[in-house]
């Protein structure tokens, strides 16, 4: 009888899974059409200029206070019942980069600044923060307005750390000018990873991405100290490029955007997977290698294929399943992969897949056994124009083990 139980669910979700519908356990979270803000009960719901600038006949899109249709999300973080929400400014008219909501909200709730309205304009432009073991909230301030044709860097790129118990800054520390190549370096400062074991908070090591220049930059909390490192690795694969991404083809030459840990094995040692969003491969390598820059040089990280059209952004990892899912970009799907099994395609699986609902996967979070994602379909933002009646902005959460079920990444299948 159990047998024949477990051969119906299976049926079903071979089922659901071959005609590009939801998975057995998706939630939506939250939903939005349009960005909307509240400060400290005032509603931003619609497009405002700028108070200082109301009095001037021509008011530029530089002058205005708020834009609502250029506040596009891009990163995403979860403690408790607060989601972290950021919008990068890579536009005019975004009032606030770092957000929060509560999970408690409506659909498609307004955005309050974090930690508080007065602190808003302290951050230029974040994009995906994270919170470690010891609950503290992480974050790179790249610093650095992107607009086109008007880009600039407002203020040296920072590592920003809060204690989410308190809500305080705990400390910023700003990155060196050897941690960055030139002027593009610190836009592509986009993700941030953090080592740590809560018995020892204060010995942490962040390792940020820069997908812009392609390299990985490692920070030490303990000596306050932070490296660049160079790898071939890092570098973006000119056979990967010129993919489809939310119906637009990708001509983006992005190296490094993601790197998650393992859990400790025996020795307390933890491996780093890590690939750029232009390529197929992945690549992992020790930790203890990132940690010294003089035996990190000319390692050999490559693992293996993920197969075609399998360019991916954010990706984490789930301790319990050993299990690496992957934000799959060019196929509005996830994807997963047992590192207990060999890289190759066939040990790769598409878990979910809908080329509206998962149309670019912003960013991927694993959050106890529930996988959380962030749709915002920017290649649309970037290279069309949004139909702002419709809901373009989404935060989706999975279970993990009803994803992997019947896959090659459920090693208890038979």
């Amino acid at each position: 009888m159990l047998y024949f139980f477990y051969f119906v669910l299976l049926l079903i979700y071979n089922e659901t899974k071959g005609h590009n519908q939801r998975p057995i356990g998706l939630q939506e979270v939250f939903k939005w059409k349009q960005i909307e803000y509240d400060f400290d009960g005032v509603l931003y719901n619609s497009s405002t200029d700028d108070i200082s600038a109301k009095k001037q006949e021509n008011v530029t899109d530089a002058d205005k206070f708020f834009i609502q249709y250029n506040n596009v999300p891009i990163g995403m973080e979860v403690y408790g019942d607060r989601v972290f929400i950021t919008i990068p400014r890579r536009r005019h008219g975004i009032p606030s980069t770092l957000n929060y909501v509560k999970k408690s909200c409506d659909d498609s709730p307004a955005l309050k600044p974090y930690p508080d309205t007065k602190s808003r304009s302290k951050f230029i432009s974040v994009y995906r923060p994270r919170v470690d073991v010891c609950g503290r909230l992480w974050m790179v301030d790249t610093g650095h307005l992107e607009v086109p044709g008007e880009r600039k860097q407002i203020q040296p790129p920072a590592i920003v750390v809060y204690d989410l118990r308190t809500d305080k800054q705990l400390f910023r520390y700003e990155l060196k000018s050897t941690d960055l190549v030139n002027e593009r370096s610190s836009a592509g400062l986009t993700s941030i990873t953090i080592e740590v074991d809560k018995k020892s908070c204060n010995n942490a090591y962040a390792y940020i991405n820069d997908l812009a220049t392609e390299g990985m930059i490692v920070f030490s909390l303990k000596d306050m100290d932070s490296w660049r490192l160079d790898h071939r690795s890092f570098v973006h694969d000119e056979r990967a490029m010129n993919f489809t991404a939310a119906g637009y083809v990708i001509n983006w030459k992005d190296g490094l955007f993601s790197i998650t840990l393992t859990d400790p094995d025996v020795n307390g040692k933890r491996k780093a997977f890590y690939h750029p969003l232009v390529s197929t491969q992945e690549f992992a390598i020790n930790t203890e290698l990132l940690k010294d820059k003089t035996k990190f040089l000319g390692h050999n990280t490559y693992i293996g294929e993920r197969g075609n059209n399998t360019q991916s952004g954010s990706h984490d990892y789930h301790v319990p399943s050993r299990t690496i899912f992957y934000a799959n970009v060019a196929q509005d799907a996830i994807l997963c992969w047992n590192i207990d099994t060999e890289m190759t395609p066939d040990n790769v699986a598409i878990v979910a897949q809908d080329h509206k609902k998962l149309a670019y996967i912003s960013d991927l979070k694993v959050i106890g056994d529930e996988i959380y994602v962030l749709v915002n379909q920017i290649p649309k933002f970037i290279y069309s124009r949004f139909d702002t009646e419709e809901y373009n902005y989404l935060i989706h959460r999975y279970r993990v083990f009803d994803l992997i079920l019947g896959t090659v990444c459920d090693r208890a299948a038979p």
